[in-house]
């Protein structure tokens, strides 16, 4: 059995949801450069001045004391997740 013959094999036997999910995945890999930026980014560019900003936010955050620990927020997704 050749390589197409396995896949094809393979695939005849997943539910149409895989085989949806599949195609998806095949598609991003086939597109062009700057599109597969755009499918795989949810997260916008942030200037050198937002960032500075957030960072700003993050030290005030902390100098109030308005923290969690590492442990509790580990766990906290560890929870939420189940993981």
């Amino acid at each position: 059995m050749n390589t197409y013959e396995s896949t094809i094999s393979l695939m005849s036997t997943l539910p149409e949801k895989d085989l949806l999910k599949i195609k998806e995945f095949v598609s991003r890999l086939i597109s062009k450069p700057e599109e597969r930026t755009e499918m795989f980014n949810p997260y916008k560019h942030l200037t050198r001045e937002e960032v500075i900003e957030q960072l700003a936010i993050a030290r005030s955050h902390a100098e109030d004391g308005r923290t969690m620990d590492a442990h509790v927020a580990s766990a906290g997704i560890r929870e939420k997740y189940g993981l």
